[in-house]
């Protein structure tokens, strides 16, 4: 981990509870963070982090007055780092995770704050967070593009052009319609919770696939698709029976 000093810190959040972990937290474990300000709604967060220029951000998903997600549209400069707290939002989770940005569920967990905060380190140099993304996931039923990080920053992959994901030990590798191969260090499982399972089949143990990219359902071999890249998948034995109902339903 990257250790930096004098990293200013807001916290947005009208909860009390939340406010008071964090303040525990940050002295606790953090002694290179500096608490510049605390702000309880939308439009004080949004005064102070004009005001106070936060190298870091711990901001509230849903508060009295809004949403943090409406603070980051009030600003027109956003030059620092976002760590999201939220109760239990399952779609502003998977928003969060569609454009690889950090959050912590209340109560909030001394090991996921560390995560957290290990993260934000490691990726100074990298260049900030593109926040613009993540707003564009959320005025959408389903996100549009997923965030990756590879050697040199981020890159953005629009949804529709990934053919399928296949699981490596504790990594997968993402496979894109123009041929490329991606290998990312998340396992398969985390990839199913973030794509939408409206389009994303889990088909096997090893594979989840997009199904706008299936061509054909193979009924020898033990039963395979074959998807747009010419790649043939097999389909799991015990998911066959659902794989058939689910494309039926997909495209009719």
């Amino acid at each position: 981990m990257k250790q930096i000093q004098n990293i200013r810190v807001l916290i947005v959040d009208d909860d009390a509870g939340a406010i008071e972990s964090l303040k525990f937290l940050i002295h606790s474990y953090c002694p290179q963070f500096s608490i510049a300000g605390i702000a309880k709604n939308v439009e004080e967060g949004a005064r102070a982090v004009i005001g106070l220029q936060p190298d870091i951000v711990f901001l509230d998903v849903e508060m009295p007055d809004g949403t943090g997600f409406d603070l980051l549209r009030m600003l027109k400069t956003r030059n620092f780092e976002v760590v999201f707290i939220t109760a239990h939002n399952k779609y502003a989770i998977s928003a969060i995770k569609h454009s690889a940005l950090d959050y912590l569920l209340k109560p909030i967990d001394i090991k996921d704050f560390l995560d957290a905060v290990n993260r934000i380190q490691d990726r100074t140099g990298s260049g900030r967070m593109d926040y613009d993304v993540l707003l564009e996931n959320l005025a959408h039923h389903a996100p549009r593009k997923l965030v990756v990080s590879n050697s040199k920053g981020y890159e953005y992959l629009p949804v529709e052009s990934i053919v399928r994901l296949e699981s490596d030990r504790s990594y997968a590798r993402i496979f894109l319609d123009t041929g490329r191969v991606i290998m990312v260090s998340k396992c398969l499982n985390e990839y199913q919770q973030m794509l939408c399972p409206d389009t994303f089949f889990r088909i096997h143990n090893s594979h989840l696939i997009n199904l706008n990219h299936v061509v054909m359902y193979v009924r020898t071999d033990g039963g395979y698709v074959e998807m747009s890249d010419e790649s043939r998948i097999p389909v799991a034995r015990s998911k066959k029976d659902i794989f058939i109902n689910t494309m039926q339903q997909f495209v009719s």
